[in-house]
């Protein structure tokens, strides 16, 4: 038997793959609940079993080396095992430790007992980010939940967006189609959510600041750079590269942003569901497209602080995260609208209620978690779904918009569904308010029309949208709403069986989800 043993490798984006290096048939572990509360369920373990945290498996969860005689109490403390290793990624290794402001940091003696220095005190999410001197171990897990200063430690988790994504690329060619953008004839989903209807007297946002999320922007794309958010030669923040040019090197952004906001009828390439809105361009994920849990809490804070009203995420990590909770809790106490997508699992899809992905399954009262159709308004074989987590349907199987150099791609997912309503935020935003503001009654009333006048689809009426604030079973993104006066959401409609919005790790998990 091996004596180290790998402690789970998920990712949420696009798609959902377990390590380069590991078959997924041969990778069966996931984690229970924590037994102790101040911890994550793999410090917990790394504690029990006398491990060493060892490092981060590509775009995925810790691994620990433990002992040989510990393998039957890790066992007890896991849904599944397997012994395969797969190989370490090459990245710093962090841990986040929060603390409460009014009773003090963790000393400077439990840090150095604990074999741990300080990188940065994120003072605004009330959280220490630390690496291990030499390694991570049982006695450093021991000397930190000694320290009563410490509510919480866990992994700096690995957020990403897929690795084996296909950028199916469209060449733009002239069309006599309306509006004159010319790939505007592959752009089903706008004509899905009745966007071209809208736009016929709704389609200016250009007071409304929504944040890309994500592995940047190319914010010199000609579809984009007209509608690229500026503040002092700035169009955003890096916080992968920790500088103020937030570039995308990857591609996934850019084409989340072209969906949300490529200018309108301007003789290129496409066109968002806003032709005029403001793209505010944040990056933590590099160019293999992964990043940590602590540079996704800063993107959220200053876009929050700069003046974004919605926030666009098509990303996530593997497992529920309390810093990344705390920092939408901030936003949704600001009135910022957190739109997310709900996530993907080739061919199965999965249901969130049951096995739930983060951010995508938390419920703040600001987020909209949106799964994915095709163009028949079937599901996405690939989306996930859950009758409590997830909200509302848009497109998101071949959906076209701009990639970085000036090109345009394919692609499919829920990382394209989550734009489209991120767009109609801003759009329904610009309609229902003259001045655009960050309020909580300002955020409420437009996520409350975009969920209100969902189109429902029976053939995705077990799927998603029965728990408040969702009150359409089954319901699709449809703007058709707003060539109409605009309703009041107060207004009393039929609503769905609701269930508190609320979703833990389970104690039972499918193996066989795990791939």
């Amino acid at each position: 038997m091996l004596g180290r043993i790998t402690i789970g490798c998920l990712i949420l984006g696009m798609q959902l793959h377990w390590c380069d290096t590991v078959r997924a048939e041969k990778f069966r572990i996931a984690t229970k609940p924590s037994q102790e509360k101040r911890l994550s369920p793999e410090l917990d373990v790394l504690r029990h079993c006398n491990g060493r945290l060892m490092g981060f498996c590509k775009r995925g969860k810790p691994i620990i080396d433990v002992p040989k005689e510990q393998t039957n109490t890790l066992r007890s403390m896991a849904l599944a095992v397997d012994e395969s290793v797969p190989q370490v990624v090459d990245r710093p290794m962090r841990l986040l430790i929060t603390y409460d402001q009014l009773a003090g940091k963790p000393t400077t003696a439990t840090l150095q007992t604990a074999g741990l220095k300080a990188v940065e005190d994120y003072q605004h999410g009330s959280f220490l980010i630390v690496e291990p001197v030499e390694t991570v171990s049982a006695q450093t897990v021991e000397t930190l939940l000694n320290d009563e200063a410490v509510v919480h430690a866990a992994p700096d988790y690995v957020m990403s967006v897929p690795s084996n994504q296909t950028f199916r690329m469209v060449e733009a060619t002239a069309d006599t189609e309306t509006p004159t953008d010319p790939l505007w004839s592959y752009l089903w989903g706008m004509k899905n959510i009745n966007a071209n209807k809208v736009w016929r007297t709704h389609r200016d946002a250009s007071k409304v600041i929504v944040a890309v999320i994500d592995t940047g922007v190319d914010y010199t794309h000609p579809d984009l750079k007209n509608n690229i958010w500026t503040k002092n030669g700035s169009h955003g923040y890096d916080f992968f590269d920790d500088d103020n040019q937030p570039m995308d090197e990857q591609g996934h952004g850019t084409h989340c942003a072209g969906t949300i906001a490529a200018e309108g009828n301007n003789g290129a390439g496409v066109v968002g569901v806003c032709w005029k809105a403001q793209i505010m361009a944040m990056r933590f994920l590099g160019p293999d497209g992964s990043g940590s849990t602590a540079d996704a809490v800063k993107c959220i804070d200053w876009a929050v602080a700069n003046g974004a009203h919605v926030l666009s995420n098509s990303w996530a990590g593997p497992e529920n995260s309390v810093e990344l909770a705390a920092a939408i809790t901030r936003a949704e106490q600001k009135g910022v609208l957190f739109v997310a997508a709900a996530g993907n699992t080739v061919n199965t899809g999965n249901n969130n209620d049951t096995n739930p992905y983060y951010p995508a399954a938390f419920a703040n009262a600001n987020m909209i978690t949106v799964g994915a159709i095709d163009v028949n308004n079937a599901a996405g074989t690939f989306t996930h779904y859950g009758k409590i987590s997830v909200d509302i349907g848009a497109p998101g199987v071949g959906i076209v918009s701009s990639m970085p150099n000036n090109r345009y791609a394919q692609l499919d997912g829920t990382s394209m569904a989550a734009p489209h309503v991120a767009g109609a935020a801003a759009l329904v935003w610009a309609k229902a308010f003259a001045t655009p503001a960050q309020t909580p009654a300002q955020m409420t009333r437009v996520r409350d029309l975009i969920l209100q006048n969902a189109r429902p689809v029976p053939a995705l009426q077990n799927l998603w949208g029965y728990s408040s604030p969702a009150r359409v079973p089954g319901g699709v993104l449809d703007l058709a709403f707003m060539v109409e006066a605009t309703p009041d959401p107060t207004t009393p409609t039929p609503q769905p069986p609701v269930t508190r919005r609320f979703i833990e790790r389970r104690a039972v998990i499918d193996p066989t989800r795990l791939r």
